[in-house]
């Protein structure tokens, strides 16, 4: 016990001591923060200031250059005041072009039609022809009109281009004048925030990032962490106006100080913290790690299913008590998988005994029909069922239906809902009406939500005509004499139990001497094989269309087929067929 006391003594020492280096690391980490964070504050700031005046500048350049533009403009209206005629004279407008020191001279007549520019290819030019000439129309009827627009890429080469206009002041017209604002670019290069940003250093490899303000409400700081230039960095944002400064300084440059302090520590720290991992490896292995493989060796056992596995790991008075508790344990789900194995068996055999003693197994023999039925249960037993009875003397009702669920439930939900819905049918009324009651009674006090689909059918001997009701089964297939199997697509009504609001309709087949009508449920079109494939409606049909025979040997035939395509797959639900000849009166 002693050596035990002293090895954990030298867990809780390693505990407390990578405590210690642990809060050590973080105070240097967050004075380290802190000072970046003020770095980056003081270099924002200074960045803000030389946006803010750069942007002024800007500002004040455009403003002188628009009202120079603007003074020429005028100068030139008040020149063709005074002479209308040098329009005419090419050369003495190009002398003024010069004076003036502008790129292009445009004048236009009262319907914006350029009557005399320089250069002269501009002559004849509609200025509505453009939206960048059109803003100067409003000349035609203000004399007061002045523009100056803001200056744009113009020609192939996209040069920086501004004009100017104003209204003729002898007639109606508008005076204009082109030129490249040299003055303008050179201010604008220099007020390019991402030239700022280029040339802006933070610490010795710290950045700069000038982007659009998205949100420029808000004056909020964010600081926060992200990769630049490969760099794991410190992150400072403040907004600027309309844009938003971002300062970022390297997490290496920034903890420089506090890495060359814990250095030291670290490497003498490790050579302790190798000499503590081995020695409380050493006590895991014999006290606690041997223990538990040998327990969990047990366990794989137990949950592989030998119940019969005993732990027995007694190196601690704690290892005995849980084997002690887990052999338990294990006995008692022993006992009471037997249990309910018992339970189980019982439970499944009496809902076979159910499920199979309301099913009807002498088939009648009459001249104008033959049927025979079959329902193969599964291992889980569910609540298929078929029935067939005379309705006086001229009328056959048959029926197929499958209830949801397994077990006695089902199969005591089955027997009621087939005792119902014979009831309602030897009563005289239709089908429809019949499976229109029997889903108000199956509704009401449905607490365990269980419903059931059903095909119902009433066949008039005489005329062969076949009343039917489809509540959400699966189609039945018919075959008229000397014809294929094809499925018979009927109207789908609701399942019953499932609601009162649906309405049930009957649909009227005609039947012909010789007719074959194959009902089933969907463990038949839903069998499914190694590979997980279903049987499905088509395989159902191809395969009937190969048959022959009586009812009776069809339903084995098909029933073969089924297996052969599981090949040994567990059936997982009731199989139920139900096959109907229709004769005339005088078959023999």
């Amino acid at each position: 016990m002693k050596k035990l006391f002293q090895k954990w003594l030298l867990v809780f020492v390693a505990g407390a001591f990578l405590l210690t280096f642990g809060v050590s690391w973080l105070i240097h980490s967050s004075l380290a923060q802190k000072s970046a964070l003020e770095l980056l504050r003081i270099k924002l700031d200074d960045a803000s200031r030389q946006v803010e005046h750069t942007q002024t500048n800007l500002t004040t350049v455009v403003q002188m250059s628009e009202a120079s533009a603007l003074s020429k403009a005028r100068a030139l209206a008040y020149m063709i005041e005074m002479d209308p005629d040098v329009l005419k004279r090419p050369e003495e407008l190009d002398e003024i072009r010069r004076r003036l020191d502008v790129d292009q001279l445009h004048v236009s007549d009262e319907n914006g039609i350029l009557i005399a520019s320089i250069p002269r290819s501009y002559e004849g030019y509609d200025m509505a022809g453009s939206e960048q000439s059109a803003e100067f129309l409003s000349a035609l009827k203000d004399p007061g009109f002045e523009l100056v627009q803001a200056p744009a890429p113009n020609g192939i080469l996209k040069i920086l281009f501004q004009y100017a206009g104003v209204a003729r002041k002898d007639r109606p017209g508008i005076v204009q004048i082109g030129y490249r604002p040299e003055r303008i670019e050179e201010a604008m290069k220099i007020a390019d925030v991402q030239y700022i940003a280029s040339t802006f250093r933070i610490g010795h490899k710290g950045t700069l990032r000038i982007t659009e303000n998205t949100d420029p409400g808000n004056r909020r700081e964010k600081v926060f962490y992200e990769s630049v230039d490969g760099l794991s960095s410190l992150c400072l944002s403040i907004p600027c106006g309309k844009y938003l400064l971002t300062g970022n300084l390297p997490e290496e440059e920034m903890y420089v100080s506090r890495n060359s302090v814990l250095q030291i520590l670290v490497i003498a720290n490790l050579l302790l913290f190798g000499v503590i991992f081995i020695l409380v490896s050493i006590l895991l292995q014999k006290v606690v790690i041997s223990g538990i493989y040998s327990v969990n060796r047990s366990l794989e056992e137990i949950t592989n299913g030998n119940l019969e596995e005993k732990i027995a790991v007694s190196i601690t008075s704690e290892f005995q008590e849980l084997s002690h508790g887990i052999n338990s344990t294990v006995s008692a789900l022993k006992k009471s998988i037997e249990s309910e194995a018992r339970r189980i068996d019982a439970e499944l055999e009496m809902g076979r005994t159910i499920q199979t003693s309301v099913l009807p197994v002498d088939f009648p023999d009459n001249a104008q029909f033959r049927l025979c039925a079959g329902m193969y249960a599964a291992r889980e037993v569910g609540g298929d069922f078929y029935d067939f009875f005379m309705i006086g003397d001229r009328r056959l009702a048959v029926l197929v239906a499958d209830v949801s669920g397994k077990g006695i439930t089902a199969a005591l939900y089955m027997m009621n809902s087939k005792a119902l819905l014979k009831e309602l049918i030897q009563a005289g009324i239709s089908p429809a009406e019949a499976l229109t009651q029997a889903n108000l009674e199956l509704c009401r006090n449905n607490k365990a939500h269980m419903f059931m689909t059903a095909f119902l059918a009433v066949l008039d001997l005489d005329s062969g005509n076949l009343s039917c009701v489809n509540a959400g089964h699966n189609p039945p297939l018919l075959k008229h004499s000397g014809g294929s199997w094809e499925y018979l697509r009927l109207k789908h009504s609701v399942a019953l139990g499932v609601t009162t609001r649906k309405p049930y309709s009957d649909v009227t087949v005609e039947l012909r001497p010789g007719d074959r009508l194959l009902l089933y449920t969907d463990g038949v079109t839903e069998a499914r094989n190694a590979k997980n494939e279903l049987f499905g409606e088509p395989r159902l049909r191809e395969t009937l269309n190969r048959m022959n025979g009586t009812p009776s040997e069809l339903i084995a035939e098909l029933k073969s087929t089924l297996e052969r395509f599981s090949s040994g797959v567990p059936q997982s639900d009731d199989i139920t067929m139900l096959v109907l000849d229709y004769f005339n009166a005088h078959h023999p």
